[in-house]
């Protein structure tokens, strides 16, 4: 279609062919657009908790901004407090926070920040052929997480995992 320079509308349900075959995404709910953006937009910086959620699976935690800095939002939320992407939203107000399982990493030490460094413990761990979809346990929450298959973790494990404030993403409620 671009080689012929056709405009498409492409109407599907299907979010993987829905991001594969678009250079523009329109999320829609009850009849509404709610957003549009590239793929890689609406999958990585959505606006919404209702899009982060709908686009890919997604860990959603109910955080309180506590502050601000140059090039980050700090939150508190069950996860203990978290650094995220820069967001404008004020001081104190609640959104959501978005952390994809592919980016929570297996850490063997700290980092000298400590910056995003969590501790929890595997609840459940299950083997997809190309990853292991985990389940875990960290402060009041549940966190899904994909991690390669030459982990060798197992249920019951603690685990200390980090992931980096790029890929923490405040959604509103």
């Amino acid at each position: 279609l671009r080689e012929l320079k056709i405009t498409a509308v492409y109407v599907t349900h299907d979010r993987i062919e829905a991001l594969v075959l678009s250079d523009l995404v329109a999320v829609m709910r009850t009849g509404q657009i709610i957003e549009v953006g590239s793929p890689k937009k609406i999958y990585f910086d959505a606006d919404t908790r209702f899009v982060a959620d709908f686009i890919g699976r997604a860990n959603l935690v109910k955080a309180k901004v506590r502050a601000h800095e140059a090039d980050r939002t700090i939150v508190d939320c069950g996860l203990g407090t978290i650094a995220c992407q820069l967001r404008e939203i004020p001081m104190g107000d609640e959104a959501t926070l978005c952390i994809r399982p592919e980016f929570l990493r297996i850490v063997q030490r700290e980092t000298a920040d400590g910056a995003n460094i969590l501790k929890g413990r595997v609840e459940s761990l299950v083997f997809i052929g190309e990853a292991y979809e985990a389940e875990i346990r960290v402060g009041t929450e549940r966190l899904l997480a994909r991690f390669d298959t030459d982990t060798s973790l197992e249920e019951g494990d603690p685990v200390t995992f980090g992931v980096d404030p790029s890929h923490c993403l405040l959604v509103s409620i």
